[in-house]
């Protein structure tokens, strides 16, 4: 039997099918598993073309197009999830505010209370709303997906990326701390780079590079770990911060090649 058979999902941003990004494919994985897994997007279109894709391989999905960014929208959205299916086992709250901005001195207003609004407000609004039905049935995962961002810095996102970013990591342990007793377990996913089907489309050979040197995951990949951590047996991980692709957060790059430019200088680091 599937691990996530007979559960619910709610994935936000996770529209675009075969060209989305992590989002996309961690609705992929979750349906892979057994899961019904509800799409969000801002846009219906966006979000049915994830649900088509998981309805060809035979899984069960449908959209629930809304901002997260705007509480009353959150709260419907999680409303029309449990109506429909009768319960809400999971939430991954993965839609974000991307791209490059300016450096501080010249970020707007509007423009940092936007990052603040998607990345950091979405998964609280998102979470109240769904932590209620979590508590009832006493089960419930939930999982951000956050940045590599959050511990060091973002080169395109800015000031409004990062501190967004690194502020769900204490809203994660917040949860986690507050909800654990009801078999509720919060963790977050920090990608140090997401392959998504447009970006390897854009970047071409580059992209395949960067995946076979394993700095970056693919969206499916990201999603496999999401359905493991949504499971029953993963009930012992919660407040934990967990980096994809790991090595990015140690500085050193891969330890091969570290140990390569070691040798060079005469440093003996064991093999």
């Amino acid at each position: 039997m599937a691990r996530l058979a007979g559960m619910v999902a709610l994935v936000t941003g996770a529209g675009g099918g075969e060209m989305g990004g992590g989002g996309a494919g961690i609705a992929r994985a979750l349906a892979a598993e057994g899961a019904v897994v509800a799409v969000n997007d801002l846009h219906k279109e966006y979000a049915q073309a994830t649900v088509e894709q998981i309805i060809s391989s035979g899984g069960e999905a449908f959209s629930v197009p809304g901002d997260v960014s705007d509480p009353r929208q959150a709260t419907a959205m999680v409303r029309t999830v449990i109506e429909r299916c009768g319960r809400l086992d999971i939430l991954v709250n993965n839609a974000a505010r991307l791209g490059r901005s300016p450096a501080v001195e010249r970020m707007s207003d509007d423009e940092w209370l936007s990052y603040l609004a998607v990345n950091l407000s979405g998964p609280f609004y998102m979470s109240r709303a769904a932590l209620p039905q979590m508590m009832q049935q006493e089960y419930g995962r939930i999982i951000n997906i956050g940045s590599l961002a959050a511990l060091r810095s973002s080169l395109n996102g800015g000031a409004g990326y990062t501190t967004s970013k690194r502020g769900l990591l204490g809203l994660t342990r917040q949860m986690a701390a507050e909800f654990y007793s009801y078999n509720i377990t919060v963790n977050a996913l920090l990608p140090a780079g997401i392959l998504g089907g447009r970006m390897r489309a854009d970047m071409g050979p580059q992209a395949d590079a960067l995946v076979r040197a394993r700095r970056w995951a693919l969206p499916d990949e990201l999603g496999k770990i999401c359905a493991y951590l949504a499971s029953p047996e993963a009930h012992l991980i919660t407040a934990a911060v967990i980096v994809v692709p790991g090595v990015n957060a140690t500085g050193l790059g891969d330890f091969a090649q570290y140990r390569a430019m070691a040798k060079q200088i005469g440093k003996d680091i064991g093999e």
